[in-house]
């Protein structure tokens, strides 16, 4: 690694009511009363899993226990560049604290918004705010009512953003699914994410939209506002970087394995897809082939989470 690059362990403690810690800059240092996860330069011949243990007992007095990779890449602020390994850190002893002397928060993923945090943090805090499992619907068919009826499940499934898929049907029917399908979603507290024009979001009460890497690259700005997400198809790490580019939220990275859907697309595999997410600063679900028996690999190699079809869409009623 560069020597000019600091190499920083983050670490994303999450209690058990969803909330993670955040902490005050002190005045004195590099983006001083900013917000930020807590962590740390690594020291020369620490592991990052050492350097992480470290920096949780000096700024807040816990020893770790548990933890995941969230993410990693590399972010250039105006006097240094730094890489930021990212981890979620689910069990630790001890009760955090400012040991420093920092005031600390803990606070909903949803809320980190409200804070001024240092300009890094913007992809470690959608990848916070996103779930694991992103759903997307097979074709409706003809019977809209038995479609309909299979999103309860899908709902008590625990499934929170969901993509409303539906190529074969013109705009206007699109349309009209996606307010019915917004009016059962969207009280659960499920995201609904559609596929067509930007504007189609307000009219319809989804939470973001989904378009192809090529699509967006087509466009001079992203098509839709902050308040709303933006998440892209992408099977390469060029598209990935294209997106990433484009102010995307989250993309889809795919084929992992070999679908029946797409029969002609030469699967990654895990070390592939691990390759074409690498340092690249937005959380990326893992598609193709996967569900939900695989999230614990798919997370060691990089992925925000699984998404797909099959393996969660529900058996028809």
């Amino acid at each position: 690694m560069n020597a000019d690059v600091l190499h920083i362990a983050v670490g994303c403690l999450i209690d058990g009511y969803g909330r993670v810690l955040i902490a005050r800059r002190p005045a004195n240092k590099p983006g001083g009363g900013k917000w930020e996860f807590p962590g740390g330069k690594r020291e020369r011949g620490e592991s990052i899993e050492q350097t992480l243990a470290r920096e949780l007992d000096e700024e807040l007095g816990v020893s770790l226990r548990a933890t995941r990779p969230l993410l990693r890449f590399h972010h250039a602020y105006r006097d240094r560049t730094v890489l930021l390994d990212i981890h979620c850190v689910t069990a630790w002893t001890g009760e955090p604290h400012g040991r420093e002397g920092q005031p600390v928060v803990w606070c909903e993923p949803d809320r980190l918004t409200d804070y001024d945090l240092l300009s890094a943090n913007k992809p470690i805090v959608d990848a916070l705010r996103l779930p694991d499992a992103y759903a997307i619907t097979p074709e409706p068919g003809p019977d809209r009512a038995a479609f309909l009826a299979r999103l309860p499940a899908l709902i008590e499934r625990g499934v929170r953003l969901l993509r409303l898929r539906a190529p074969g049907l013109a705009d206007p029917v699109y349309e009209a699914l996606a307010r019915e399908v917004a009016a059962i979603t969207g009280p659960a507290g499920v995201d609904l994410i559609v596929d067509r024009e930007a504007a189609l979001c307000r009219r319809v009460g989804a939470a973001g939209l989904h378009w192809p890497a090529g699509r967006l690259a087509a466009v001079a700005s992203r098509p839709v506002p902050p308040d709303q997400w933006l998440i892209v198809s992408c099977h390469d790490r060029a598209e990935l970087r294209q997106a990433q580019r484009c102010g995307a939220d989250a993309a889809v990275l795919s084929p992992v394995r070999a679908t029946p859907s797409h029969p002609d697309a030469g699967p990654l595999g895990w070390p592939g897809f691990a390759q074409a997410r690498e340092d690249v600063a937005l959380p990326v679900y893992a598609l193709g082939g996967v569900g939900p028996g695989d999230l614990e690999n798919a997370w060691r190699h990089g992925a925000q989470g699984v998404a797909g079809i099959r393996a969660f869409w529900p058996a028809p009623v």
